[in-house]
C-alpha cells in the first residue's frame, strides 16, 4: 500500500462512519455509540457493507480482522469513490482505511500481501483515541488484486506483542465492492 496517488485529504477521508468503531477492550459506552452509527445493510461473503445509520446513503465494506486466538486487532473499510483521479488523470477507484489497536508501533506501518504477491508498506497517518490509523487512495491494480485474490495477509508491529498478522479473507470482495 504505497502511496500509489496523492490525493487531497477530503478525497481519501472516509468521515466519522469510518472512524466509528473502536478495537480491542474499550468502554462499554464507546461500543454501544459505535452500533448506533453504522448499520449492516448487507453481507457478501467476509464483507460487511454497512451505511450510517443517518444517512443510509454514507456506506462502505468492512472487515474485522482476529488473531488466530480470536482477539479482534484490525478492521479493514472501503470506500467506493467515484469520478475520483489524480492529478494526472488516472482513476482513483477506492480509498482503504486499516486500524489498529493503541500501543502499534507507528513507525513500521503496516505490511499487505495478497495472496503470494509483493508486500506493500502503508505509513500509519495518525492515532485516535480507538486506534491508529492508515488510509490511503487504491490505484485500479491495487483493486485489481484484491478483487482476484483470496487473502489479504496484514501484519504490524506492537509493543511488548511484536509483530501481529492477521488473514483478511478476500471472500465476497467483488460483490461488497460492487454493492456499494
Amino acid at each position: 500500500m504505497t502511496r500509489f496517488f496523492k490525493q487531497a485529504a477530503a478525497a481519501i477521508a472516509l468521515g466519522a462512519l469510518a472512524l466509528s468503531v473502536p478495537l480491542g477492550a474499550q468502554p462499554a459506552q464507546a461500543q454501544d455509540d459505535a452500533q448506533e452509527q453504522e448499520v449492516v445493510k448487507a453481507t457478501h461473503g467476509a464483507w460487511d457493507v454497512v451505511c450510517s445509520s443517518t444517512n443510509a446513503d454514507q456506506c462502505l465494506m468492512r472487515q474485522v480482522g482476529t488473531t488466530a486466538d480470536g482477539k479482534k486487532v484490525l478492521i479493514v473499510r472501503i470506500r467506493k469513490l467515484d469520478g475520483v483521479k489524480t492529478q494526472d488523470g488516472k482513476a482513483v477507484p477506492g480509498a482503504i482505511q486499516i486500524s489498529t489497536p493503541l500501543g502499534t508501533i507507528l513507525r513500521a506501518g503496516i505490511q499487505v500481501k495478497i495472496d503470494s504477491g509483493e508486500p506493500r508498506t502503508g505509513a500509519f497517518e495518525f492515532c485516535i483515541p480507538s486506534g491508529c490509523v492508515v488510509r490511503d487512495a487504491m490505484s485500479e491494480p491495487f483493486l485489481a488484486n484484491l478483487k482476484a485474490g483470496n487473502v489479504a495477509k496484514m501484519s504490524f508491529a506492537m509493543l511488548q506483542q511484536g509483530e501481529v498478522s492477521v488473514d483478511i479473507s478476500l471472500k465476497g470482495f467483488t460483490k461488497a465492492f460492487n454493492a456499494l
